[in-house]
């Protein structure tokens, strides 16, 4: 394939999924785990469990992979530094840090969302990992949200749940506070079409006109969620990206 980038007409943002499974063979991985840095490389080692290395070097190749198509500079080139709160920015080069992007994984998925200057932020989830949905739910959904997830019957809400959880992780990344984020005053509509509205309660210093949030169901078992500011909600394209078409620079 093509290696999809934001240079195709229409395209403001640009979100690239990759299953890292079993599918993901042992020598792909190897040649993958080759085109992160040192300290990704130093860091995909100390995982425990063999399906956690493998998601970890697959999320980072896609990162690669894109940024240096879109950039055509070469995957290795890039460099990363945390901020506050542990976002992951681009260091070097100088002349990549136009490109903004954020890297999400999970349990058999990974995602990366790109785009030019404007905040953003990318979640992926797996419905059926266990969570105690009515604990972790007080703890971090709003009042509003609450009464979307209790109104609907017990089979539908572990499914609301992880809608609503990937659209609030997906805002609090792209405003780069994760979890130290006010997230009961946060309130997404989940039940709503695209872009899904959000809501600020008073002590939230932000305009929710601004935010332009859009959801992708890249099969029956996850769910990604993608919030950026300042960019019409249509110019965006969700592509599933093989692991073959990542082993080609």
């Amino acid at each position: 394939m093509t290696f999809p980038t934001l240079d195709s007409p229409g395209c403001e943002v640009l979100v690239l999924y990759a299953y890292s499974g079993a599918a993901v063979l042992a020598e792909q991985q190897a040649v993958l785990a080759r085109t992160l840095g040192a300290d990704e490389q130093a860091r995909s080692e100390r995982f425990h469990f063999e399906d956690d290395r493998r998601t970890y070097v697959v999320a980072h190749a896609l990162l690669r992979r894109a940024l240096s198509a879109q950039s055509g500079l070469p995957a290795a080139a890039f460099s990363f530094v945390a901020g506050e709160h542990g976002r992951p920015e681009i260091d070097a080069p100088l002349a990549a840090r136009s490109l903004r992007f954020n890297l999400s994984h999970t349990r058999g998925l990974v995602a990366c969302a790109l785009t030019l200057h404007a905040d953003i932020g990318v979640d992926v989830e797996t419905v059926d990992r266990r969570t105690d949905l009515q604990a972790v739910g007080r703890r971090v959904f709003s009042a509003r949200e609450l009464l979307q997830l209790q109104a609907l019957p017990e089979p539908d809400q572990r499914t609301r749940f992880f809608d609503l959880w990937t659209l609030k992780e997906a805002y609090i990344k792209a405003i780069g506070k994760g979890l130290s984020a006010p997230l009961r005053s946060i309130s997404f509509d989940a039940a709503a079409l695209d872009p899904v509205p959000v809501h600020f309660d008073p002590d939230v210093a932000d305009d929710a006109q601004s935010w332009c949030i859009r959801r992708h169901l890249p099969g029956p078992a996850h769910r990604i969620a993608v919030a950026w500011r300042g960019q019409p909600a249509q110019l965006i394209r969700f592509v599933e990206v093989g692991a073959a078409d990542l082993l080609t620079a």
